[in-house]
C-alpha cells in the first residue's frame, strides 16, 4: 500500500484555500457552540442530553435530501451563503436570550431544533464545495488539508469552548459563533467573483431527490461505503458532544478537562490528515479505512478501562488516530464515486445516513449511560468492541478491499 506520486505534485487552486480559511473559522465557532450545548445539556443528565442532540439530528435528517437537491439546483455557494446568514442570525439572537433566561431545557431544545434545520441546507452544500473548487485527483489532499486545518481550529475551539463555557456559558459561545459565521459570510461573498454556483438542475424537486438517492445506492462501492459509514457514525459521532462530556462528569472533571479530551481526540485525527496532505492517500484506501476502525476501537476501549487523566488523554488520542484513518480514506472515495452534478445530493445522503444513526444512537447511548449496571464506561467499552467488529465485517467485502484512489 504505497501512496501515489503524480497527483500529489499538483497545486491546489488558491480559491480553495480562500474557502478553507472561512470554513475553518466557522468550524471553530461550530465546535465551541456544539461543546457549549452538549455541556449545558449534560448538567440535566444523560437522557436530557440525548434528547437535545436528538432534536438537532431529527430535523436535519428530515430535510437533508431537500437541502441536497436545492444545493444542486441553485449551486452550493448560494445555498451555503443563505445558511450562514441564518446561523449568524440565530447565534446573535441567543446572546440576549440566554442573558435574560439562562440555559433552561426548553431553550436548549429549541436551539438544537433550529440548528438542525439550518444544518440540513448548510451541510450538503458545504461538503460539495471542494469538488467544485479542486480537480478530481486532488480531492484526497484537499479534504486532508481541511482536516489538518480543522484540527488546529478544533483543538483551539474545544479549549476556547471550555474557557467560554466556564466564563459565561452558552451566552459567550453563541456570541463567538456569530463572529465566526460573519467571517464565513465575507469569504463566500469574495468567492462569488472567483467561482460559479454550478446549479444546473431543471427537473422537479422529487425527481431530483430520487435521482440522487438512486445514484448513491445504485453503485456497489458507494453503497458499501455508505453502509459502513452509517454504522460507524452511530458509534463514533456521539463521542464529542455526548459521551466525552458524560465521561468527564463521571470522573468529576470540569468543562476544561472535557474540552481537553475532545481536543486530544481531534489531534489524533489531525496527525493522520497531515500525513495524507503530505504524501496523499494510499492506493488501497478501503483497507486502510477499515484498519482505522480497529484502531478507533482500541482507543475507545481504553477510555472505558483507564481512570488516570494522562492515560485517558492518550486513549482519546488513539481513538482520534483511528477515526482520522477511517474518514481520511473513506470520504474521498465517496466524493469521487459520483459525478460533480450529484455532489450536493450525495453529500445530503451521506449526512442523512449519519443523522439517522445519531437519531437512534444519541438517546440510546445517553439512556445506557444513566443505567447503574452499564454507566458511561460500559457504553465506551461496547462502542470500542462494536467498532472493531464493524471493521472486520467490512474487510469481507471485496468492493471495499479493492477500492482505489483513482
Amino acid at each position: 500500500m504505497t501512496p501515489p506520486a503524480e497527483p500529489d505534485t499538483q497545486r491546489i487552486p488558491v480559491r480553495y484555500w480562500i474557502w478553507l480559511f472561512g470554513a475553518a473559522v466557522s468550524l471553530l465557532g461550530d465546535l465551541t457552540m456544539t461543546f457549549a450545548i452538549g455541556w449545558s445539556a449534560s448538567q440535566h443528565g444523560g437522557r436530557v442530553a440525548g434528547l437535545v442532540l436528538l432534536l438537532a439530528a431529527a430535523p436535519r435528517a428530515a430535510l437533508l435530501l431537500i437541502g441536497g437537491a436545492i444545493g444542486d439546483r441553485y449551486g452550493p455557494p448560494r445555498v451555503l451563503l443563505a445558511s450562514c446568514v441564518a446561523m449568524f442570525a440565530l447565534t446573535i439572537a441567543l446572546v440576549p436570550t440566554t442573558m435574560a433566561l439562562g440555559e433552561p431545557i426548553g431553550l436548549l431544545l429549541v436551539t438544537a431544533l433550529v440548528v438542525g434545520v439550518i444544518d440540513a441546507f448548510f451541510l450538503p452544500s458545504s461538503r460539495a464545495m471542494p469538488r467544485l473548487l479542486v480537480p478530481r485527483e486532488q480531492i484526497p489532499r484537499a479534504l486532508a488539508s481541511f482536516q489538518v486545518t480543522g484540527v488546529v481550529f478544533a483543538v483551539t475551539g474545544t479549549a476556547v469552548g471550555g474557557v467560554l463555557v466556564s466564563w459565561a456559558g452558552l451566552t459567550a459561545a453563541a456570541g463567538f459563533d456569530a463572529l465566526t459565521f460573519g467571517v464565513m459570510i465575507v469569504v463566500l461573498i469574495v468567492l462569488r467573483s472567483t467561482s460559479t454556483p454550478q446549479g444546473q438542475l431543471r427537473t422537479g424537486m422529487f425527481r431530483s431527490i430520487a435521482d440522487g438517492v438512486k445514484v448513491a445506492f445504485g453503485l456497489p462501492l458507494t453503497r458499501a461505503l455508505l453502509i459502513t459509514m452509517t454504522v460507524a457514525a452511530g458509534l463514533l459521532m456521539p463521542m464529542d458532544a455526548l459521551l466525552l462530556p458524560l465521561l468527564a462528569r463521571d470522573h468529576e472533571w470540569d468543562a476544561k478537562t472535557a474540552g481537553l479530551l475532545i481536543a486530544c481526540r481531534s489531534l489524533g485525527v489531525g496527525v493522520i490528515a497531515l500525513r495524507i496532505l503530505a504524501r496523499g492517500a494510499f492506493q488501497r484506501p478501503g483497507i486502510v479505512a477499515v484498519a482505522g476502525l480497529l484502531v478507533a476501537g482500541v482507543g475507545i476501549v481504553g477510555l472505558s478501562a483507564l481512570d488516570a487523566l494522562p492515560l485517558t488523554i492518550a486513549a482519546a488520542f488513539v481513538s482520534g488516530v483511528g477515526v482520522g484513518t477511517f474518514t481520511g480514506h473513506i470520504l474521498p472515495l465517496l466524493m469521487n464515486s459520483v459525478e460533480q452534478d450529484y455532489q450536493s445530493r450525495l453529500q445530503s445522503v451521506v449526512v442523512l445516513c449519519q443523522s439517522l444513526a445519531l437519531v437512534v444512537m444519541n438517546p440510546v447511548l445517553g439512556t445506557f449511560a444513566d443505567l447503574d449496571g452499564v454507566g458511561i464506561t460500559g457504553v465506551c467499552l461496547g462502542i470500542g468492541v462494536a467498532s472493531a467488529l464493524i471493521g472486520l465485517v467490512a474487510l469481507t467485502r471485496p468492493v471495499i478491499r479493492n477500492a482505489t484512489v483513482s
